[in-house]
């Protein structure tokens, strides 16, 4: 038998091995009552200090509630954020020509009728960016990173929400 041959007959296994051990896709809806699209729409996001948490706060709103917030949520999320630059690539005269910039956020997904924490850890997003001789354009960079950072901060919580309300 070749490799051809095989492949149908492996992924065949594979499939019922997975669904026998209860996988369930995160955002499936079919043979399912759950819908998590709506569940994450009632999720009260907690005001985050900071430049970088009102970034990654908003991109949250988007992906959890794009159509605006529940006036009756029954989930609060809160989060903290923690933000380092470091400095990388020097060059001879011992100035750095990269940086790495770098967000922690510790979350808690709590659900309001009875304050049961669902869900809770720390997610990180990193993201580097170069320092050149212009300030301007360093600065620039330095935000782009700062954006890029807390969009991906903002999906991987969303992620993490969607299966604190899925696993309740």
């Amino acid at each position: 038998m070749t490799l051809r041959a095989i492949a149908p007959i492996l992924a065949l296994v594979a499939l019922t091995t997975l669904s026998a051990c209860g996988f369930r896709p995160l955002y499936a809806t079919a043979g399912d009552d759950y819908q998590t699209a709506a569940n994450m729409a009632q999720v009260k996001v907690a005001l985050i200090n900071d430049r970088v948490g009102q970034l990654t706060r908003n991109a949250l709103l988007e992906t959890l509630t794009p159509r605006g917030q529940s006036s009756n949520p029954l989930y609060d999320l809160s989060v903290t954020l923690t933000e380092s630059t470091s400095e990388q690539g020097f060059t001879k005269d011992n100035e750095a020509t990269i940086a790495d910039y770098q967000i922690i956020a510790t979350y808690t997904v709590t659900r309001r009728s009875d304050t049961k924490v669902l869900r809770n850890g720390t997610v990180r997003a990193r993201t580097s960016y170069n320092i050149v001789d212009s300030d301007f354009a360093s600065i620039e960079a330095e935000d782009a990173a700062r954006k890029d950072a807390a969009r991906n901060l903002a999906q991987q919580l969303a992620n993490q929400v969607a299966i604190g309300l899925r696993s309740q």
